[in-house]
């Protein structure tokens, strides 16, 4: 008891309570204001070891000196009379009671304060579209008509000091998007659309409307370790009202919990919308590594300027986890991508292209319905050399294109297919479709521009092939609609087209423009054709891919004899010869004899014996084709 008495006398209990209030005020400051200088993780950690370290000589300190007006003293050289301990605790009483009323404070704003979004680093390339240049029509519409079943979940903002967490915190938002998808009747923004106001200031109204969606889900992730922390709020966009805000502290083995935690909270506010709905998210692995690396490897996917790493990443995870199905899936992807398109890459295409098939049916093998892994089964079904199997990759790509998710690629890939057989009218209500649920992804409005071309409606197909243009950098569709007025004799006008693209790649598609701008050359000076071709003719064989420079050259200034010399080769893919031949103006190219032999290669001859010529095609009898 004595000693009690001493400890309390000589406020150390004082000393330890003050001590445990600031030193937690200390490292909740820390842990918000430096990711702004965006030191490393290490030194918050040091800063939490320097303080644990403190307490005990803290403690020391209080029982040995004490504060006088004289300043520090030994307690034991003090005269009875001289002690100034009354006085100290009662200052520390004051200054325990400030530091747990701010505590308090922390804690409630934490909790309840409706935080603003914080601005991101720059989004990669084909995720990023300018929120100021405003979609043309067919995006007005999708905004006019937004109703109260609608969400948009915008890319939740890396709070954590090291940048490659960005990875993590793309990934948590992009669950959360594919588990609301699952919800019947509630209508799900797309992932690229969402994402292209990644960085950017645009007021939360202003999105609402460019996504056609009555709700949208922002938040912030903090991983430190395996301690992870989520912030979501849920967000009324006509009122700008805060439905619903809560923050998530926990191990990194309950992301899958809090997950459903986010997903059922949102489904309660909106369930005077919606009604009950209960939801339940499966965990995809029970390996944590596994599931970070696939989360970095799924977003380093749709950004497709990183399709290295990714494949790196994504293999990590399947070699840690061989049952993880969602992970093998766009391992497979990303094979098919690398070895069937020209997108960056260190690695041997030839070598890449055969992994495809194996890993798209291991995924197949532990989950049957997800739609990218179907889809490409599809397409993979369609490009064998199997004859009569291309009927058999369509039903696969339907069914895909059928299956409920906000990508848009299942529809996209099916409408190719139809352009490529000649079906418009099969292609059309799925490229409207795509553009509609995803208006900010380039590439949905560049495949619906070329298809409204080959319909005769030059002008819209050239309004759309522009936007992919600004949205992505995504020539190839501009210069096929070039192409086409070259050989309709209006060469002003294919030079026109390519001049109104030059000013839409800005700075982030440099090569891009420089190409375009080559090509433009080439159209206003007739004899620069050549040695713009040979320019091409001397690109490394390794880029000979999706809008192949010499392709496209090929067809536009050699009546496409080096394209089908290629082609039949095999050096690269029949990519642009097939997506050309239909527009109008290049009914050339389909009556070659050798796009006959190519096309009989490839199974679709046989497609249309069985199920019937497209318009602008039939079969003839002669000796070199029939």
């Amino acid at each position: 008891m004595q000693l009690l008495a001493e400890l309390k006398r000589r406020n150390v209990f004082r000393m330890a309570g003050l001590y445990l209030v600031g030193a937690w005020l200390i490292i909740q400051i820390a842990e918000t204001l430096l990711p702004i200088f965006h030191t490393p993780d290490w030194v918050l950690q040091a800063l939490v070891v320097f303080l644990a370290i403190g307490f005990i000589p803290a403690l020391v300190f209080s029982w040995i000196f004490e504060l006088t007006p004289e300043g520090i003293r030994r307690d034991a050289e003090l005269a009875p009379g001289q002690s100034m301990a009354p006085q100290t605790g009662r200052r520390m009483d004051l200054l325990i009671a400030v530091g747990l009323l701010a505590v308090v404070a922390l804690i409630a704003a934490d909790r309840y304060w409706p935080g603003s979004r914080t601005e991101a680093p720059p989004a990669a390339p084909e995720s990023a579209a300018a929120a100021q240049a405003l979609p043309t029509a067919p995006v007005d519409a999708v905004a006019d008509g937004n109703d109260t079943h609608s969400i948009a979940v915008l890319p939740f903002v890396n709070m954590s000091s090291d940048p490659d967490n960005e990875y993590f915190a793309d990934g948590i938002s992009e669950e959360l998007l594919n588990i609301l998808a699952g919800i019947d009747g509630l209508k799900v923004a797309s992932r690229t659309s969402a994402f292209s106001f990644k960085g950017k200031d645009t007021p939360i109204p202003e999105i609402a409307r460019l996504l056609g969606v009555h709700h949208v889900l922002e938040g912030s992730v903090r991983k430190q370790g395996n301690q992870v922390r989520i912030t979501a709020q849920l967000i009324e966009a006509g009122s700008d009202a805060h439905l619903w805000t809560q923050t998530y502290q926990r191990d990194l083995d309950d992301i899958f919990l809090v997950q459903e935690e986010i997903a059922g909270a949102i489904t309660t506010a909106l369930k005077d919308i919606l009604g009950a709905r209960e939801v339940k998210v499966d965990a995809p692995t029970r390996n944590m590594e596994a599931y970070q690396r696939y989360l970095h490897g799924r977003s380093r996917f749709y950004q497709r300027s990183e399709l290295d790493p990714a494949i790196e990443d994504l293999r990590f995870a399947v070699e840690r986890d061989p049952d993880f199905a969602e992970a093998w899936a766009y391992l497979a992807a990303a094979y098919w991508l690398i070895g069937n398109t020209n997108y960056a890459t260190e690695l041997r295409r030839s070598e890449i292209a055969p992994l495809a098939g194996p890993a798209v049916d291991r995924a197949m093998a532990l989950k049957s319905d997800m739609p990218i892994a179907v889809a490409l089964k599809g397409r993979l079904t369609i490009d064998s050399d199997t004859p009569g199997r291309v009927a058999e990759g369509i039903r696969l790509m339907e069914r895909a294109a059928a299956l409920p998710t906000p990508d848009t690629t299942p529809k996209l890939w099916l409408a190719l297919i139809w352009l490529e057989l000649g079906y418009l009218d099969r292609a059309l209500p799925l490229l409207e479709s795509a553009l509609q649920l995803e208006p900010m992804v380039g590439i949905n409005s560049g495949v619906l521009g070329l298809a409204l071309a080959i319909e005769g409606r030059r002008t819209e197909g050239a309004e759309l092939v522009l936007r992919a243009v600004e949205l992505n950098g995504l020539a190839v569709w501009g210069n096929f609609l070039a192409a086409d007025r070259l050989y309709a004799g209006d060469r002003a006008a294919a030079a026109e087209l390519v001049a109104a693209m030059l000013p839409l790649f800005g700075d982030r598609f440099a090569s891009e423009r420089a190409q375009s701008a080559g090509l433009l050359m080439a159209l206003q000076n007739p004899a620069r054709e050549q040695d713009y071709l040979q320019s091409a003719l001397d690109a490394p064989a390794e880029i000979y891919g999706l809008g192949s420079s010499l392709l496209l050259e090929s067809v536009m200034f050699d009546g496409g004899d080096r394209a089908f010399k290629l082609v039949e080769s095999g050096q690269t893919s029949a990519w642009v010869i097939i997506n050309t031949a239909w527009l109008p103006a290049m009914r050339w190219l389909r009556e070659d004899p050798r796009y006959f032999r190519l096309m009989q290669s490839r199974g679709r001859v046989e497609y249309w014996d069985s199920h019937g010529y497209p318009r602008g095609c039939a079969p003839i009898d002669a000796a070199e084709g029939r």
